[in-house]
């Protein structure tokens, strides 16, 4: 933290207004769970499993809930690998293995009697999957090790449904239950429940544990604890459970581990329009990560509407901010993530995010004739978009070709080929590149990819360069 500017530092601090259930200290809950009957507790506890992992900050512990036999366990995200940049690379795991104890009886104080991978991750949903893959010494699972799977109920709850939470209060080896109902539920961009809010008390320590109705059906996933008002506990509900993932249980094939869901890829030069938001439990909105494209380095990541946003390094570390846009450079990791805090309207709606990256792939200055192409771009009142000079050939439809690009009958490879540069403007809206001596045509793109403001122009490049002096644009980005 100490190498990290005052802004970054503010970011790197930025949090919703929830505490994940890991780091939650409460006192323990005295609500009863007497009218959930015997026979029903005693199989709903035999599906809870206790989750351990040895990590650089500690041992940490989490809960999870088998839901297939053969060893496939669900939990948090959180429970598993980082979900931000405040503890490590967010979507990376906190290992390569976790011990896993299974409950047999109530006041039974289970041991660590299996190891564990980790399969899928979702970090918007902050679930993960893991699939029991051994016995604690080492011996290989067999077709006589099976589990008691807790079932998934398929509808959600009413308002006012009776509830139970199942998990292992940090540092007890002893299941632990608690009572309530669902108070109400909390919805996405998408219109899709995010949330249950429950009064039912989550212990810390609970994550990833099973929210069960009296029939022991899983209804939601315990994850957080919202303080806006008053304190209520926060579920994922069990009918988000990635639709993918169960439909590969069904299947019967054996998962093997897949890429952490939830950090969308960018591509050159497209534009990636991010509308699925409001998953995060944070009433001041959420953060956002997408992965850099592999290779094309350096370059400019922009950002419509202008949003705190960074690049972060290995560990999770922020290697530099910005406000609508940041640099990528040469030397940061390919690893690397641009990570974008989106806050809530007043209504409590999110924006729609524009993520765009343009590499900076401009020729190295002529050895002969030529120079530098510089100028300086003045948008129209109210613009406020970052553009992108781009330099041709006279025989180039720049407008042409930059639509069919926005409309994918073009790929960015052809883009790239049939154009000589494709250079940043700066905050100050200057742009300078070196191009040999020729006839070409210059353009901008804007962040929706269609020649912004007048047509493209000609520029003819002698000994020495060219300035083009002030570029006005007629209209704004859209």
């Amino acid at each position: 933290m100490r190498n990290v500017s005052k802004r970054a530092m503010s970011m790197s601090i930025v949090r919703p207004v929830f505490v994940l259930i890991t780091a939650l200290f409460v006192a323990s809950s005295t609500a009863s769970a007497q009218e959930l009957t015997r026979q029903v507790r005693e199989r709903c506890i035999t599906s809870v499993a206790r989750i351990e992992v040895d990590t650089p900050r500690g041992t940490l512990s989490g809960t999870g809930t088998v839901i297939d036999p053969r060893g496939y366990v669900l939990t948090n995200f959180h429970v598993a690998g980082h979900t931000d940049q405040r503890t490590g690379m967010p979507g990376t795991h906190h290992a390569r293995r976790y011990r896993v104890a299974i409950t047999r009886t109530e006041r039974d104080e289970v041991e660590d009697r299996y190891v564990a991978e980790v399969v899928r991750g979702s970090l918007p949903l902050d679930l993960a999957l893991l699939k029991i893959v051994e016995h604690a010494d080492g011996t290989p699972l067999t077709a006589a090790d099976t589990f008691v799977a807790m079932p998934l109920r398929d509808t959600s709850p009413d308002l006012g449904t009776q509830v139970w939470a199942l998990g292992f209060p940090a540092g007890v080896r002893t299941v632990n239950i608690t009572a309530g109902q669902v108070a109400g539920f909390e919805r996405n961009a998408d219109g899709d429940t995010a949330w249950l809010r429950t009064d039912t008390e989550f212990n810390p320590g609970n994550s990833g544990g099973a929210l069960i109705d009296r029939e022991c059906r899983m209804v939601g996933i315990p994850t957080a604890v919202s303080d806006n008002v008053e304190p209520i506990e926060l579920a994922r509900p069990s009918t988000r459970i990635p639709s993918t993932w169960l439909a590969s249980l069904r299947s019967g094939t054996a998962l093997t581990l897949e890429p952490t869901e939830g950090i969308l890829p960018l591509s050159t030069l497209t534009e990636l329009v991010d509308t699925h938001l409001g998953d995060a439990a944070g009433r001041a909105g959420e953060l956002r990560f997408y992965a850099l494209p592999r290779g094309e380095r350096p370059g400019v990541v922009s950002i419509t509407p202008r949003l705190d946003m960074g690049i972060i390094g290995s560990g999770g570390r922020i290697l530099r901010e910005g406000e609508g846009q940041a640099l990528v450079t040469a030397s940061d990791p390919q690893t690397a993530l641009v990570i974008v805090f989106v806050p809530r309207g007043q209504s409590g709606a999110f924006p729609r995010v524009r993520v765009r990256y343009t590499p900076m792939s401009t020729p190295a200055a002529p050895t002969g004739s030529g120079g530098l192409v510089r100028g300086r771009v003045a948008m129209p009142e109210g613009g406020s978009c970052r553009t992108f000079a781009v330099l041709a050939g006279r025989d180039v439809d720049l407008a042409s070709l930059a639509s069919q690009l926005s409309r994918g009958t073009v790929s960015e490879a052809e883009f790239r080929r049939r154009t000589q540069t494709i250079a940043p403007i700066d905050d100050e809206g200057a742009f300078s590149f070196p191009a040999p001596a020729g006839s070409f045509v210059l353009g901008f793109l804007t962040p929706s990819l269609g020649p912004a403001g007048s047509e493209p122009r000609n520029v003819d490049v002698a000994e020495g360069g060219v300035d083009l002096g002030t570029v006005t644009l007629s209209t704004s980005c859209p």
